[in-house]
Parts: structure tokens; C-alpha cells; sequence
């Protein structure tokens, strides 16, 4: 349940670690690293059996729109970005 070698994952602190829930290594998830064999077992045997209350991406996460979650910042035409000097 460790990194696998062929994926580029982001370097994780010594604390926790990466363990997958789905079949081929999709469904990636961090997990605390000090746990024991049985411990890890049991909370990825849950995790396994509530993977669908999960949102792995957006497109997942159910009755909730789309529109809450995300923003467009509209902007006039020729607009340039500026920045304000911090108060």
C-alpha cells in the first residue's frame, strides 16, 4: 500500500502515507503512517465500503451545485490586472 514507483506523487511528511482504495491503484488516499497492520486494515476496509460518500472529483460530489463551488471573476474588455499595495 506504499508509493508506487511509477507514479510521480507529491513527497508526504513522515507522518502520513498513501494507500489506494479501488482496483488498479485509482483511488488514492492519505493515511496516517503510525498506524498498525489492523489498523490500517480496518480504516480501509471502511473507506472501501463508504468510497461512493467520497468525492474524488467534482464531477463525484453529488447534490451540490456546481455553481456554489465554483466562481468566475468577469472582467471588462482590454481590462489589465493590477495589484493593490497592501494597507
Amino acid at each position: 500500500m506504499e508509493e508506487p514507483p511509477n507514479l510521480e506523487l507529491k513527497s508526504l511528511p513522515k507522518t502520513l502515507k498513501y494507500a489506494y482504495l479501488g482496483e488498479d491503484e485509482k483511488l488514492l488516499v492519505m493515511i496516517a503512517s503510525n498506524l498498525s497492520k489492523n489498523q490500517e486494515e480496518s480504516l480501509l476496509s471502511v473507506l472501501k465500503e463508504n468510497k461512493e460518500t467520497i468525492g474524488w472529483t467534482m464531477a463525484d460530489i453529488k447534490g451540490i451545485s456546481p455553481t456554489i463551488v465554483q466562481h468566475q471573476i468577469h472582467l471588462t474588455e482590454n481590462a489589465k490586472p493590477r495589484r493593490d499595495l497592501q494597507r
